[in-house]
């Protein structure tokens, strides 16, 4: 490092040629932003934008050789912020890596990818890709937390279960590493549901994609009332495992819209409509929407992400707070149809099971397969008195839940820096594993590739 300058100073010096600056205000605006605004409050020195590999390789290299802290952003949809870093350090944007290639069944895509570019090349052939439902969402840190899916239950599970191969950059640069069941086995394991950021920099992902149907379609069923909506969520909690894996039926209880109320998302292809209909009539709904039918997976997961009024770029500041469950018993039932709202927060249920269950606990890093869904509380405070309120009621609302007897573990994807004892609520049974290697590719204390809560730290929330 030259005498006289800071690390990150030296750094910057040294990735000019890939780096956005503050003094470049609107390109830096652009380069910084993240889904959730209640990280923004700091800002890194720069953000590099690497276009090739080898960029990546010497981002790490020189973070490593200064000494200078660097965070990794694919998407920025990272809900605890850590896509960012403060002015001591510098993100590593992987926007540019952005390219999607079908060869066969396999479609390789770049870490820098959005799921919008991975269905828009896929749209005009005869397969889709188990990914997000949010077009706008990142593959890099989606994909390394495993990954539920609207087509997780009847396509093969989580995301992470299509992954064949990864490319990644190691932290400290040095080396690019193939990673699969045949090389480098024990990331190939880590890789599927260890979360973003803790064993290297992703390059790009090879997944199997699946033959896909011709329609698919969404039909909305409510219940208004209290007592309907008790009423709809026992009857989904009888019918869990006898629902068809081909339906995917996400929930909602509702404080947003001034009426509270209980929505359930029906999707599924028109190749199954005939069983799902079956199914859905036993869930006695008071009203039932006209069914949506698309043609395109992009066009039907683009309205899919609107379907409570989010916006997912970087508008409101929020939190995130939820574990898994592997039933819905009517006590459980009965506590979330009466629960107050606050008019800030949403209770969502993602729907899990089917085949995200035909693995074991071990088999991959994401332990928690026998969910039947995830559930969270998601709180928006444009005000930030608000803040304490929606912190408290999803706090209160997450420790009910888990001592329900049906809690698992939490989603690593809903990365929560408020949430206690981590290590185990994201990652269970295998966070010892993951622990050992991740000491082997990226061990704690040293090098720039760090943050709060990664796994081996010991760092805990003191709130």
């Amino acid at each position: 490092m030259v005498r006289g300058i800071t690390s990150v100073q030296s750094a910057l010096k040294q990735l000019q040629s890939i780096a956005v600056t503050p003094e470049e205000t609107e390109l830096f605006k652009d380069a910084v932003k993240i889904y959730n605004p209640a990280y923004s409050y700091e800002n890194p020195s720069f953000v590099a934008l690497p276009r090739n590999t080898e960029d990546i390789k010497r981002c790490l290299r020189v973070a490593t050789e200064t000494g200078t802290p660097v965070a990794v952003k694919s998407g920025g949809h990272c809900f605890a912020g850590y896509s960012n870093t403060d002015s001591n350090g510098f993100v590593i944007s992987l926007k540019k890596m952005n390219q999607v290639h079908l060869k066969g069944n396999i479609v390789t895509v770049q870490s820098g990818a959005c799921w919008g570019d991975v269905y828009s090349v896929l749209d005009d052939t005869g397969f889709v890709a188990v990914g997000g439902c949010v077009p706008a969402v990142g593959i890099g840190g989606y994909i390394l937390g495993g990954g539920y899916s609207m087509l997780s239950r009847g396509y093969g599970g989580l995301a992470c279960d299509k992954a064949l191969s990864f490319t990644m950059v190691t932290a400290d640069g040095s080396k690019v590493l193939t990673v699969s069941a045949e090389e480098n086995e024990d990331l190939f394991w880590a890789l599927k549901g260890g979360g973003g950021g803790n064993f290297g920099v992703l390059v790009d992902v090879s997944l199997e994609v699946c033959p896909r149907p011709k329609q698919f379609i969404w039909t909305r069923l409510i219940y208004e009332t209290t007592d309907q909506s008790e009423q709809g969520l026992n009857a989904v909690g009888r019918s869990l495992h006898k629902l068809p894996k081909e339906l995917n039926l996400d929930m909602a209880l509702h404080g947003y819209f001034g009426k509270k109320m209980l929505t359930l998302d029906a999707v599924y292809s028109d190749i199954h409509e005939d069983k799902v209909n079956s199914s859905l009539k036993n869930l006695h709904p008071a009203k039932e929407t006209q069914p949506q039918v698309f043609n395109s997976y992009l066009e039907f997961s683009t309205e899919y992400s609107k379907r409570h009024g989010f916006v997912h770029q970087e508008v409101e500041p929020i939190y995130v707070k939820g574990v898994m469950i592997d039933s819905l018993p009517s006590t459980l039932a009965k506590y979330f149809a009466h629960i107050d709202i606050p008019s800030e927060c949403l209770l969502e249920f993602v729907h899990m099971g089917g085949d995200i269950s035909q693995h074991s606990a071990t088999a991959t890093a994401f332990a928690f397969r026998s969910a039947q869904y995830s559930f969270y509380t998601y709180g928006r405070f444009h005000d930030p008195a608000k803040r304490e309120e929606v912190l408290k009621f999803a706090t209160s609302t997450y420790n009910d839940v888990k001592e329900s007897g049906c809690a698992l573990g939490s989603y690593v994807n809903y990365m929560d820096r408020h949430l206690k004892n981590w290590g185990e609520n994201f990652y269970g049974k295998n966070y010892p594993r993951l622990c050992e290697i991740k000491r082997k590719w990226n061990p704690t204390g040293h090098g720039s590739l760090h943050f709060q809560q990664e796994i081996g730290s010991s760092w805990e929330p003191c709130d």
